[in-house]
């Protein structure tokens, strides 16, 4: 960075961690389905390797999500919050983000335009296109609980979270994120570490 001029400097993030364990694996225990079933290494996903998992509907009429709660992710209330992760559309082109353990901490995001659907009132929302039919769909808060739950769930053509599935359709998810921070840093790989992986 060559602002002010003079000698130039590097501009670094900040240190930030990962709270979700198995970031990037969707068919792990710590990960519930519900009314879902995920297929691993479905696609290539933003990191250029074969690694992004597609999360399917079932044919019931239901919510069709997966969630991260085995444990829940700590958090400390009041602070602000950034909970982020990657999706592609397939069959479906809508996708819902929430944080379950809190009311309107939500986004609903549109992968086939990259656009913000709906916001929950107490979320401030974002989308970035990260090629190859990619985004990242962004969601920052400010707790009021002492957990987070990283909820995704497929939506309907009419952008419905309860539909009857056909048991095919779905869409393609990669890398979760949930950090300490009012805006989302760079993604930080998490293999399973219980108390987060820091950059």
């Amino acid at each position: 960075d060559y602002t002010g001029g003079g000698c130039p400097h590097i501009l670094s993030e900040p240190q930030r961690t990962n709270l979700i364990p198995y970031s990037e694996d969707f068919s792990n225990s710590g990960w519930t389905k519900s009314d879902a079933t995920v297929t691993s290494n479905s696609t290539t996903s933003p990191s250029g390797i074969i690694n992004a998992d597609k999360l399917v509907e079932d044919t019931s009429t239901a919510t069709h999500n997966v969630y991260y709660g085995s444990p829940n992710t700590a958090v400390t209330s009041g602070l602000s919050y950034t909970m982020s992760f990657f999706a592609k559309a397939a069959e479906r082109t809508s996708v819902r983000i929430s944080n379950a353990a809190e009311s309107n901490v939500n986004g609903q995001f549109n992968l086939s335009n990259g656009t913000i659907i709906s916001s929950g009132s107490l979320a401030s929302n974002s989308i970035v296109d990260y090629g190859n039919g990619w985004y990242r769909c962004v969601v920052s808060f400010t707790t009021t609980t002492t957990i987070a739950q990283a909820n995704i769930a497929l939506l309907d053509e009419n952008d419905a979270i309860s539909y009857l599935g056909d048991g095919v359709s779905g869409l393609y998810l990669w890398g979760v994120q949930i950090e300490l921070g009012s805006y989302p840093t760079s993604y930080i790989s998490n293999s399973g570490t219980a108390l987060g992986v820091t950059r």
